[in-house]
């Protein structure tokens, strides 16, 4: 019997597929025993969950505010570093002429959730999920932080920029740079089978 190549095999399994309906097609995708179908609905749920417990009024007021002072804190400490005249006092950072409040959704808590709530959600071992679940949500803290000193630096130097700059550029790039770190973690946890 020839060798067939991999290319081979794949086209003769796929020989007919144009013929399934429709139906026949989605209805594995169905039943929650399907890992896609699986992942998205304990990933909605965790979302909706994570979603919840974070707009709670204690949650804002023991964790949020806080982290949210801290993030501040930590900002202003770098551009001091930078040789700037700045200050933090509570969640606003001010100096060099400029004044920025960190509100709620700029403290990169709901982007962790979402994070997290995809880290769990898909099929991969808990030692994989504990890593990628602490790496992300520290790399998504120290991303958020230069988000916000450079965030800083275009209300200083360029103000004129600084509305399309934080809400259009930096968050775009922000969720980029996340969805492209979660990939990662998927390839890195994903066992691959050898096709045979």
């Amino acid at each position: 019997m020839p060798k067939t190549t991999r290319a081979e095999r794949r086209r003769e399994k796929l020989k007919g597929v144009d013929k399934i309906p429709l139906s026949q097609k989605i209805r594995p995708f169905l039943s929650f025993k399907h890992p896609v179908t699986r992942f998205c609905l304990l990933f909605l749920g965790l979302l909706v969950l994570f979603s919840i417990l974070l707009y709670q009024e204690p949650t804002r007021q023991h964790f949020s505010r806080p982290v949210t002072a801290i993030i501040a804190s930590q900002a202003a400490w770098i551009l001091k570093a930078l040789g700037m005249k700045v200050y933090a006092s509570g969640v606003a950072i001010s100096g060099e002429g400029f004044g920025v409040q960190i509100m709620g959704n700029c403290n990169a808590i709901f982007e962790t959730a979402l994070f997290l709530s995809a880290i769990i959600a898909f099929p991969a071992s808990v030692k994989h999920k504990l890593v990628g679940g602490l790496l992300g949500a520290g790399f998504i803290y120290a991303l958020n932080l230069l988000r916000v000193v450079l965030l800083f630096l275009v209300g200083v130097y360029t103000p004129q920029y600084f509305e399309e700059g934080h809400i259009y550029v930096s968050q775009s790039i922000f969720i980029i740079v996340v969805a492209i770190f979660w990939l990662l973690w998927v390839g890195k946890s994903v066992r691959v089978v050898p096709v045979q």
